[in-house]
């Protein structure tokens, strides 16, 4: 009898394992399928989901389900779309940075399998600071993130939360890290365009909550927030803000449940590298530009009235005016460095320039004279892409601002202006606005780069951290070069002005002079770069310009883009229909 009910026993306890494990699996097959092979038709609309509740035993296993349908957004993450080696967590929480994993086909307690891991501690960020990026300081411009720290749940988790989770399958968080998060031009270079890209590609939908690597505790900068908004319909939530222990009641806006919720059916990690993908920057700014034009279009009666009161600057309305606006720097800036210190200067000269600095008659172009203006970015970014659709060139020094030039309607030019001691053709400086507007996947292009180059010293003047030189700053001497200030020459500016209005947003005309060298000069006019050094055309057809105004003539013989005229003289509340 012993022996019978011994048997009896055991065959009762392996049909209730063999249960546990069908369950197991099937819950399993059931969430990968939901990252890995959801298509078409699963991303159309809202479907039926459960949150589901995992009650934890001794090993934090899954020991009964309770579901509870409801409709929602579904969140998708096509992992066939990787390009980057991304890991899922499933049946996981977020706590204070830290992700805990009820996955039992990785837990330590049902498993032999190993935790997903991703390595981030080779990323680098510049240390944040009233001064702007940390690259000003010797130790402060290649600082490490510190390692992503996963562990499995156990018996002795502080928060009720963890003891006994609820697994969202509504909001599903993707953790993306890349390289110098505090600086919105790598920012931009690095990770946003890639995420555009890929979003485009279809690895992930408009579903899935971003949240952007930062080291832990530190805000996610306003930039990136802006720019990310534009690829979810879920708020853009750093890992230290959606992990925090707060009262589930509290009403964030980074999950679709709009409570604070931490424990998710699946996570996803991606440390996004700089690599040959993608490349598309114009695209990526075109792509902010129709996410948010019916917000800007909402709101451009107030953008005209503020440019009024802070600038007194009302915009021509007129396709004969070739409009270009100067990228101005608050005094707080100022006091740092890159400022064009005859700003008002070359505006007034812009503005009331003569006939013999206009475009003659004779050249058939659509622009007549020019007109000039000062705005300061990045306070509103919401109006910097309304005032970057309205105008036809921007002109700045060297800079993150500069990015603004790719919100802009086709063939819209930038002119780029350097210090002395920072050219191009001896630093590092042409990687970043001429390589966004010349990247060889977009041809043609849809910016158009001119430079200035200062070669005369006597035309800069050190900033703030040249002029104290102290120990535990930069050792770089073009680090210190770059924060130079500015006397921007009028025969310069005229200059690009000409090609501008020359180019008349043409590819084919822009072209001469990008093969020629005369887009990119120096102070005096004169050839900034070495011939055969611009990686983005045929070094086989680069040559040495002599003479600009015959290399401009040479361009006016080549048919102008009506289209893109035609789409520059159009308002974007027409476009938008």
């Amino acid at each position: 009898m012993q022996t019978g009910a011994h048997d009896i026993r055991r065959r009762f306890a392996f049909m209730m394992w063999a249960a546990a494990v069908i369950s197991t699996h099937v819950t399993v097959a059931s969430a990968a399928q939901a990252v890995d092979g959801e298509r078409g038709a699963a991303a159309a609309g809202p479907l039926p989901v459960a949150s589901r509740r995992l009650r934890g035993d001794a090993g934090g296993t899954a020991r009964s389900l309770q579901q509870a349908s409801y409709n929602c957004p579904r969140p998708i993450v096509d992992m066939s779309k990787d390009r980057y080696q991304c890991v899922v967590w499933r049946r996981a929480c977020i706590d204070q940075n830290v992700i805990v994993s009820y996955d039992p086909d990785v837990h330590p307690t049902t498993s032999m399998g190993t935790l997903p891991t991703l390595n981030v501690t080779d990323i680098m960020y510049n240390i944040p600071s009233k001064f702007g990026i940390g690259d000003r300081y010797r130790k402060g411009s290649a600082l490490r993130f510190p390692p992503l720290y996963v562990r499995p749940s156990n018996d002795m988790e502080e928060e009720q939360e963890l003891r006994n989770p609820t697994f969202s399958e509504c909001t599903l968080p993707m953790l993306l890290y890349a390289h110098y998060p505090y600086n919105a031009a790598e920012t931009y270079r690095y990770i946003f365009e890639k995420l555009v890209t890929l979003q485009e590609a279809g690895f992930f939908n408009r579903h899935v909550t971003l949240v952007p690597g930062v080291p832990p505790g530190t805000k996610v900068p306003s930039y990136t927030k802006f720019w990310y908004n534009s690829l979810s319909d879920r708020g853009v939530v750093s890992l230290s803000e959606l992990s925090s222990r707060r009262p589930t009641d509290t009403p964030p806006n980074a999950t679709w449940e709009r409570t604070h919720v931490r424990c998710f059916e699946r996570v996803v990690g991606c440390r996004i590298r700089y690599d040959g993908y993608g490349l598309r920057f114009y695209n990526a700014g075109q792509h902010v530009v129709r996410h948010y034009m019916p917000h800007y279009l909402s709101q451009a009666a107030a953008f005209e009235q503020r440019l009024y009161e802070v600038q007194k600057v009302r915009l021509p309305n007129d396709p004969s005016v070739l409009t270009l606006v100067f990228i101005s720097r608050t005094p707080h800036q100022s006091a740092v460095g890159r400022t064009i210190l005859n700003e008002a200067d070359m505006i007034q000269r812009c503005n009331a320039a003569v006939p013999a600095d206009l475009p003659p008659p004779e050249w058939g172009v659509p622009y007549k004279k020019y007109f000039c203006f000062a705005h300061v970015f990045g306070e509103n970014q919401l109006m910097d892409v309304w005032l970057m659709r309205q105008v036809d060139g921007i002109l700045g020094m060297h800079g993150a601002g500069l990015t603004n030039s790719l919100y802009m309607k086709p063939g819209g030019s930038v002119i780029e202006v350097r210090p002395f001691g920072f050219s191009g053709r001896e630093s590092w400086a042409n990687r970043y606005a001429r390589f966004k507007t010349s990247s060889l996947r977009e041809n043609p292009w849809g910016v158009f780069w001119y430079g200035i180059d200062t070669f005369n010293s006597s035309l800069s003047e050190p900033g703030a951290f040249e002029l104290e030189d102290k120990p535990h700053y930069s050792k770089f001497r073009t680090i210190k070069a770059r924060d130079r200030h500015v006397r921007l020459t009028w025969p310069s500016l005229r200059n690009h002005l000409l090609n501008l209005a020359a180019v008349a947003r043409t590819f084919e005309r822009y072209m001469p002079l990008r093969l020629s060298g005369a887009y990119y000069i120096t102070d005096e006019v004169k050839q900034a770069e070495e011939l055969g050094n611009d990686p983005h055309v045929d070094r086989k057809r680069q040559r040495r310009f002599t003479d600009p105004d015959e290399e401009r003539r040479a361009v006016l013989q080549i048919p102008v883009s009506e289209k893109s005229l035609r789409e520059a003289a159009t308002s974007d509340r027409i476009l938008a229909t």
